[in-house]
């Protein structure tokens, strides 16, 4: 993972989960077009910014739902 994401996370009091963090390291994406493309495969839209980084959906909250309904 990314550690300025990571250092992100943590200031902001997200607590992730191992089957989360795993997940989020491999939604880190280097434009924001391939973030996009992720979050029409976890049904949610839009990207955000995460350090230099790009993260499908419209926020980490969607994202976290997303995930945790992905099989």
């Amino acid at each position: 993972m990314n550690p300025i994401a990571l250092a992100l996370l943590l200031s902001a009091g997200v607590a992730l989960a191992p089957g989360a963090a795993r997940a989020q390291a491999n939604d880190m994406f280097p434009s924001k077009a391939a973030a996009e493309q992720r979050a029409k495969e976890l049904k949610c839209s839009g990207a955000f910014a995460m350090g230099k980084d790009w993260m499908p959906c419209q926020n980490f909250d969607v994202y976290e739902k997303a995930v945790s309904k992905e099989k």
